[in-house]
């Protein structure tokens, strides 16, 4: 799986448990964002909730954000650098 379209946003939203990795509580992917130095986290809650947390040098998030489609592909390219790594 690649994200290229809307439709690859949804399936990924879909099948994100599959994905992910599961911490007892709740789903969660850690990404490595070389672009912005740092690690970027999706998590999905039991209820379906999807979730970021952004860490990096100069900057983290205090909060979880909430996370829409829109933001999943906003970071697709770091996305697919974990996809890619998953696949093979």
């Amino acid at each position: 799986m690649i994200i290229r379209s809307k439709a690859d946003v949804e399936q990924f939203c879909e099948k994100f448990g599959e994905l992910a990795s599961w911490d007892g509580s709740k789903h969660y992917i850690a990404l490595a964002d070389e672009e912005n130095n740092g690690t970027l986290t999706f998590m999905q809650y039991p209820d379906g909730t999807l979730t970021a947390h952004r860490k990096y040098q100069t900057f983290w998030d205090i909060n979880e954000l909430p996370v829409e489609g829109k933001d999943i592909w906003r970071y697709r390219k770091v996305v697919n650098s974990y996809l890619k790594t998953i696949n093979n």
